[in-house]
């Protein structure tokens, strides 16, 4: 059976108490239990060895104990200072600590749970590419991928990271913080085997054709979605909207359908489904992914890392 821990201290009555032991002269204490020497002490600290000896009345007014006692030419330990020499080197070592200033966040041996906000084309590319450097850079580094409409600062100041088309990420305001990650433009999706729809397609011919669509919320605004999806006003003949571009590959290769999507996820959708790629012939067309984030989440141990991190992996990406 594990012992059960001692309660907290009331905090009203710590308070006093702390202010009572006089916490900056127990340094003093620690080295005078360790060297059993008020001269050793004294040029321990630069001191006088009368100031010493006057420290030690101060400490045994406030533990109202002796403390240390002179048996000829050495002191010795009271039961109680005895008592207090380890809790005490432990005390001061973690005081030490806390008010020392943190080193450099290190993704070796530190853990951080960091939470990204994006749409399912970018986590596909960029998930894979983290988890990746990470298991070799930094193993206690946690990514989680939401799906969470962030319309605002303090939206964003609920999560680490926005990934999103930077034409979004500029409605959020001046305050935050940015990365561009990757550019990327969009194409169309089509059946390999329809062969009603050609290598390239005009917004005349698309408009005409039964289109699945992404759409990540039903009741956003179409100047918003514009914003997520620069090539959204050509889906004028919708017969399916889903939350997520991947689900356009399954959709687009079993039925009649075309669908428009960002290339480097059409690339990815190619390998694995009879789908190919078709030119769209309209100018408005690419979009610039970036990472952004609040100015509470920047503050936060390992979030300048992080944000390099991302820089890296997007890199890899092209």
């Amino acid at each position: 059976m594990r012992a059960r821990p001692s309660p907290p201290a009331e905090p009203r009555t710590l308070g006093p108490r702390l202010r009572d032991a006089r916490l900056d002269l127990l340094p003093i204490l620690h080295e005078l239990l360790r060297t059993r020497s008020v001269t050793q002490t004294a040029r321990s600290f630069g001191l006088s060895q009368p100031a010493v000896s006057q420290t030690l009345q101060r400490l045994r007014a406030a533990f109202n104990d002796d403390l240390l006692v002179s048996l000829g030419r050495k002191l010795e330990a009271t039961d109680r200072a005895e008592a207090m020499a380890a809790p005490l080197r432990r005390v001061l070592e973690e005081i030490d600590a806390l008010l020392s200033p943190p080193g450099a966040f290190d993704p070796a041996r530190e853990s951080v749970h960091v939470v990204i906000a994006t749409a399912d084309y970018v986590s596909l590319l960029l998930a894979p590419v983290l988890a990746r450097i990470c298991a070799a850079e930094a193993p206690d580094i946690v990514f989680e991928f939401v799906d969470a409409m962030i319309r605002n600062v303090d939206d964003l100041g609920r999560i680490d990271f926005l990934l999103a088309p930077r034409a979004y990420g500029n409605t959020l305001g001046k305050r935050i913080g940015n990365l561009p990650l990757w550019e990327d433009d969009i194409v169309c999706l089509a059946a390999r085997d329809n062969i009603a729809i050609p290598q390239r397609i005009t917004p005349e011919a698309f408009r005409r054709m039964r289109q699945a669509v992404y759409r990540p919320n039903l009741r956003m605004a179409e100047k918003v979605r514009a914003t997520l999806q620069p090539t959204s006003v050509l889906e004028t003949s919708q017969v399916c909207s889903v939350p997520d571009f991947v689900v356009l590959g399954a959709i687009v290769e079993q039925t009649d359908c075309i669908a428009l999507v960002p290339r480097k996820l059409a690339h990815d959708l190619i390998r694995g489904r009879a789908l190919r790629i078709v030119e769209l012939a309209y100018p408005n067309k690419r979009f610039a992914i970036s990472a952004y984030w609040s100015p509470t989440a920047s503050r936060k141990r390992g979030h300048a890392w992080v944000r390099e991190l991302l820089g890296r992996a997007a890199a890899e990406l092209g």
